[in-house]
């Protein structure tokens, strides 16, 4: 990446955090009445506590995990507890941060040095130019396909997560990118095209590991150094079916290497059972294997807020070398917005290192 690019990058994002976070603080200061100031509005569970005079909103998550999977104990944590504070600076400025603290509680009743992970997850700026256009200044979910921009448990129908979604690319990015949606030919198109510089910007010390599932024993981090890419995302057929594409250039840490990544992803909703699927392929500069593989998942209601989740994937994997496939059926209960309730049960063939097999439960809130 150009060396003026990357230090445009690293003083202005920067500037931008130091700068907005310093103005949100000073309004909130000069607005009067302390009592009036903090007077929030009524609070919906899954909403986040949001104080109008001050435009801050307070929100997060917490997830409880419990699984029984093959060549492991059965063990409990609390995987994720992530706290969300979102600031409006005047009308066309927003400051976003996610605070997570990985695996605070777990079977053994402690967290010692080596299961605690308290991080930094997000921390952007974005400017809202226009309906069509926005920018976006610091770190953030990389956008490739739809699993890894909301994939906080509560807002995922399952606990496990599909290997193309993680593997092969680095699950943040630190930099710059400008979003949006415009109309094409009556109907919308998202798109996000970024830039990043973690090798010069790294906010904050976690690792993006490439394998997130319960029970695997590989720990491999895909953390980038640099990389630039996009995803678009159209929708049709009045938004019940979209269909997206992401490209990315990029270099990671580990293996370190240069990559081109590219994937596809859709989402097609009907009356009576909902698909999604993605898939991506990774080659290297280097003589590393290949990276390839998709799942495709429905999505059937049985009653009320009780869902059936089946799931198949199938992925080709350089590091180990092997390729896996791994059948997923879950069961997923919304008793009341903003609480879900997961039970799943995993299998599939050469699948121990990455996904073992095994039964998997949660409870997660979003408040």
């Amino acid at each position: 990446m150009n060396r003026y690019l990357c230090r445009f990058l690293r003083y202005g994002v920067a500037a931008l955090l130091f700068g907005l976070a310093h103005a949100s603080v000073a309004v909130a200061a000069d607005s009067g009445n302390a009592s009036s100031v903090w007077q929030p509005a009524p609070y919906t569970l899954g909403q986040g506590l949001y104080f109008p005079s001050t435009g801050l909103r307070i929100g997060g998550y917490a997830d409880f995990n419990f699984y029984d999977v093959q060549g492991t104990k059965t063990s409990y944590n609390v995987h994720d507890f992530s706290l969300f504070l979102t600031q409006d600076i005047g009308a066309q400025w927003q400051l976003f941060t996610e605070i997570d603290a990985a695996n605070p509680v777990t079977s053994r009743g402690r967290t010692d040095v080596d299961d605690a992970e308290l991080d930094v997850e997000r921390l952007y700026v974005d400017y809202h130019a226009n309906p069509y256009v926005n920018f976006r200044f610091g770190k953030f979910l990389t956008p490739v396909g739809e699993w890894n921009l909301v994939h906080a448990d509560p807002l995922t129908w399952t606990i496990s997560r599909p290997l193309s979604t993680s593997a092969a690319f680095a699950l943040h990015a630190t930099g710059a990118m400008m979003f949006g949606t415009l109309p094409v030919h009556g109907n919308d198109l998202d798109y996000w095209v970024f830039a990043d510089d973690t090798k010069n910007l790294r906010i904050g010390d976690d690792q993006d590991n490439a394998y997130t599932n319960f029970g695997t024993t590989e720990t491999l981090q895909n953390n980038f150094r640099q990389a630039v890419g996009g995803r678009v995302l159209y929708h049709l057929f009045g938004d019940s079916l979209s269909v997206g594409a992401s490209a990315l250039s990029y270099e990671l840490e580990s293996p370190r290497d240069k990559y081109f990544l590219s994937g596809l992803d859709f989402s097609w909703t009907t009356h009576y059972i909902d698909f999604t699927g993605e898939a991506i392929y990774r080659s290297s500069t280097d003589r590393r294997p290949d990276e390839r593989g998709g799942f495709v998942q429905t999505e059937i209601p049985l009653w009320r807020r009780f869902y059936l989740i089946e799931r198949y994937e199938r992925y080709r994997s350089s590091t180990p070398e092997q390729t896996s496939t791994i059948r997923t059926t879950a069961i997923n209960f919304k008793p009341i917005e903003g609480i879900v309730l997961k039970i799943e049960y995993r299998d599939g063939n050469h699948n121990l290192l990455l996904a073992p097999t095994g039964w998997l439960a949660s409870a997660a809130i979003l408040f």
